[in-house]
């Protein structure tokens, strides 16, 4: 038997056994699949404007076997809470993930959520543990994506013959920023964030669309600045000076050497003309001259993405994993 309890996140003690939990359950899986230490004392315990999460902890004696999280939104979509389960490796198979979960639906349900979100990292072609556990409690797979990764010396390689390919069309420029959008472009990039889950392949999720008003761009842009983490952004701008693409790659203080792909997005009225591609080459570009010790960026796509994920391939991503979303009707 175990306890299930919440975790303070401003306990440093009780952070530090919840992260090595998690730590030490992801080891197996290729790539960098678990935040550094020193990004989590940080990360965690921030207020954060978009979501609240709750930390959970299995305790056996006075020792942390199991590690769950409960993520709830608070900007919108309303009837969406996340979740995470994490199990030491000598302690699987005794119920200590289904404990965990238990109580995740629970905060969930107290929320009025209706609809539990998951994932599971299978290696391709592949499956794992995780997959077989979300089934047994009633998840269902939403939508599958590819985990990308690339060498930044692999990039190095390639640079030059896609930037050909690339040209910035007549009209359009590029500009780059580091997390803080100028202000004469924060309204028409909010009106392209607001386009997101209308625009990338969804599959079953139940994600609904958001709006990004100024001051919510302020608000999250505040709290990168605050944990150490840079939100590297190229955008594209159309002749009227309206944003028409944005792709940002984030790397955080802590962990210079590794970065990941946020978001990479081109308004419909402005595609079939390569923007994706100059987009993800200026973001490359700045994440390798600003960080001299890279050695990785990876990222995430749907499968049936197929536009992206040539873009990804020409850039030299290669799959490393399959991440299945999953959700779950409470």
């Amino acid at each position: 038997m175990v306890d299930i309890e919440q975790i303070n996140p401003r306990n440093e003690a009780a952070l530090r056994a919840w992260w090595e939990v998690g730590h030490a359950a992801t080891a197996d899986r290729p790539g960098t699949p678990w935040p550094l230490w020193e990004q989590s004392r940080i990360g965690l315990p921030a207020d954060n404007p978009e979501r609240s999460t709750t930390l959970l902890g299995a305790i056996d004696g006075r020792v942390m076997v199991g590690a769950g999280m409960a993520i709830i939104t608070s900007q919108d979509n309303l009837h969406l809470a996340g979740s995470a389960v994490y199990v030491d490796a000598g302690r699987r198979r005794e119920g200590i993930g289904s404990a965990l979960l238990a109580e995740i639906e629970v905060i969930a349900g107290g929320h009025g959520r209706t609809t539990l979100t998951g994932e599971a990292y299978l290696p391709p072609g592949g499956t794992a543990p995780a997959e077989a556990f979300a089934r047994a409690r009633g998840f269902e797979v939403a939508s599958r994506e590819s985990i990308k990764e690339i060498a930044v010396a692999d990039y190095l390689d390639r640079r030059e013959s896609l930037a050909a390919q690339a040209p910035t069309p007549d009209g359009y420029r590029i500009i780059t920023f580091d997390t803080v959008c100028p202000e004469e472009h924060v309204a028409s990039f909010g009106r392209l964030l607001g386009m997101l889950f209308s625009e990338i392949p969804l599959g079953d999720l139940d994600l609904r669309a958001s709006e990004w008003t100024p001051e919510r761009i302020r608000e999250a842009e505040q709290l990168q600045v605050s944990v150490g983490r840079h939100v590297h952004t190229a955008m594209a701008l159309a002749p009227d000076g309206s944003v028409a693409g944005v792709s940002d790659v984030r790397v955080n203080d802590t962990d210079p050497a590794h970065a990941q792909i946020g978001i990479t997005l081109v308004d419909p009225a402005h595609r079939g003309k390569r923007l994706g591609l100059a987009l993800k080459l200026a973001t490359h570009d700045l994440a390798v001259a600003t960080y001299p010790d890279l050695v990785s960026v990876d990222t995430s796509n749907a499968e049936v993405n197929t536009r992206m994920n040539a873009v990804n391939e020409a850039l030299g991503y290669r799959t490393i994993e399959t991440l299945l979303e999953l959700q779950k009707r409470l």
